[in-house]
């Protein structure tokens, strides 16, 4: 009997040792797994994800878009790193299939820093890494602690390597910045988004994935102040999303998901609504620079959530104060204006002159035209104003916290605002003549890409955005934004979110318009 139980208890120890170096192990690998994608995103917002894969690079090597958005230089950087390593098999077969990563942040003199990350198959393999490297004819020093290479004579990197994860940068400070990066619960956040949103499909040629808190700081080495105007949207943007590359040789076109993350967020209120069909951008002028359109089922409801936000965020009682003031000054009933005739649809637009415009969509402009009567001013026959601030603002929220007395005009069942009458009769006369964005060959193009169906819509027209942009970022990003090495391609971007039970299913796309080919032998027969 005491065989037996001797037999039993060295059983019983025997599978709780290999259970413990069983999970052990499998904790290990895990981390492993996880590494570079931490150091990924441990500084950066901005991260795209490609697997290592001679298909996948010879599949993205028919398109420039990517050359297009990075910059000539470095993306011939890029482009060395690649012939160099990727392309030596020495070198390549450390790395196997692992994913590498490219994110971006900040750098020093408006620059913009990269740091590509990825892991070998096998720590132990670190000294076959550097002799494959000698071998390529790689310069390989030490400075301040850390490795540089040099390649070609002329370029410099900097490398890390920490048991299998690889860290290389164009500059010190992202690989130093990524190798003591703790795992706090931010980062946690964000890589366990990715994760659980993508998993690292392997039948996609990349992944994007953003995470809007770190964004701000990327766009401080383009422009100087705060996020404004068009930007302003980005700020506190506690959000994530983790989008699929689709390839194209025309545009750049992304799809995935999107997560909010703060119930202060405006965005929360359409996230579990039904996609809409868009048609108030109708009434956009041909000069329009950019606009925020958003899309709802039924008021009565969205009302509910638009209410709640405004608790959240600790403006409920403002917003009842603002609303009795009106009813007591003017003797009316404000719930029985807004509440009743709004549609279903709001857009606040820019144009290229840079006024701000907004605008609501209503089921009876006329019946509203007389409402508004004793609490509105005539600046002309077609201009008024509200006598009184705040009102806009307490129905709809967010678009029309700058709207606050503004000037606005009703036609064709739209209403539409402005804190400048000038830029009113501007959109009118633009109206009148049907000088529309929707005649324009890019947006008709774009929409041929895209369904006119979305519960948030944010748009930038490139060539009328120029002058804004001029105005707002350092000289070399605008330069770049005109040139034909730069941005000059691509016509306009679109980024679409459709609610998804309180997430957002996501489409991004940079648009080209495709050049018209001329037909040679039309040309060879008119004389």
């Amino acid at each position: 009997m005491k065989k037996i139980y001797l037999t039993l208890f060295t059983l019983f120890a025997a599978i709780v040792g290999m259970a413990y170096l069983y999970f052990s192990k499998l904790n290990k690998e895990t981390s492993y797994k996880e590494t570079s994608l931490y150091a990924a995103t441990a500084n950066s917002g901005l991260v795209f994800c490609i697997q290592n894969d001679k298909s996948i690079f010879d599949i993205l090597k028919g398109q420039d878009f990517f050359e297009k958005l990075m910059g000539q230089d470095k993306f011939n950087q890029l482009s060395l790193l690649k012939r160099t390593l990727i392309a030596n098999p020495a070198i390549n077969n450390l790395v196997g299939n692992k994913n590498i990563f490219i994110s971006f942040s900040a750098g020093k003199n408006k620059e913009i820093d990269y740091l590509i990350s990825t892991q070998l198959n096998d720590e132990l393999d670190k000294p076959k890494l550097y002799s494959a490297l000698q071998s390529n004819g790689v310069k390989l020093t030490t400075d301040s602690g850390m490795m540089k290479l040099v390649l070609n004579d002329s370029a410099t990197f900097y490398l890390n390597i920490e048991k299998n994860l690889i860290l290389l940068s164009n500059s010190m400070n992202p690989v130093k910045a990524a190798a003591k990066a703790v795992s706090n619960e931010e980062n946690n956040q964000f890589v366990a988004y990715i994760k659980a949103s993508n998993k690292f499909k392997r039948n996609s040629l990349g992944n994007l994935y953003i995470d809007f808190n770190k964004i701000p700081a990327l766009l401080k080495s383009m422009l100087p102040g705060h996020l404004n105007g068009g930007l302003s949207v980005l700020n506190q943007q506690n959000s994530f999303a983790a989008l699929n590359y689709n390839f194209s040789k025309e545009r750049l076109f992304f799809n995935g998901s999107s997560a909010l993350n703060d119930q202060k967020n405006y965005l929360t209120l359409f996230a579990a609504l039904a996609p809409q069909k868009n048609d108030i951008d109708n009434l956009l002028p041909e000069n329009t620079a950019n606009f925020k359109l958003y899309a709802l089922s039924d008021y009565k409801s969205w009302r509910k959530g638009l209410s709640n936000w405004f608790l959240v965020n600790k403006e409920a009682q403002k917003i009842k104060n603002t609303i009795n003031s009106f009813n007591n000054e003017y003797h009316l009933d404000a719930e029985k204006i807004f509440p009743v005739y709004f549609q279903n649809q709001l857009i606040s637009f820019q144009l290229k002159s840079a006024e701000n415009i907004a605008a609501i969509n209503l089921t009876n402009g006329d019946k509203v035209k007389q409402l508004l009567l004793d609490m509105s001013d005539d600046y002309n026959t077609d201009i008024k104003r509200f006598k009184k601030s705040g009102l806009l603002y307490c129905y709809f929220g967010e678009p029309f916290r700058a709207f606050s007395r503004p000037y606005y005009t009703i036609i064709d069942n739209y209403m539409v605002f402005s804190n400048q009458p000038g830029a009113l009769q501007s959109f009118l006369n633009d109206y009148h003549n049907n000088k529309l964005l929707i005649n324009t060959p890019d947006y008709i193009n774009i929409y041929s890409q895209l369904s006119k169906t979305s519960n948030v819509t944010y748009y930038v027209n490139r060539k009328n955005s120029a002058d804004l942009v001029r105005r707002a970022v350092y000289r070399p990003y605008y330069n770049h934004m005109i040139k034909k090495e730069g941005l000059e391609k691509f016509s306009s971007m679109i980024y679409q979110l459709n609610g998804d039970k309180g997430a957002f299913q996501t489409n991004l796309l940079l648009n080209t318009i495709p050049e018209v080919v001329t037909d040679t032998l039309q040309n060879l027969t008119i004389k």
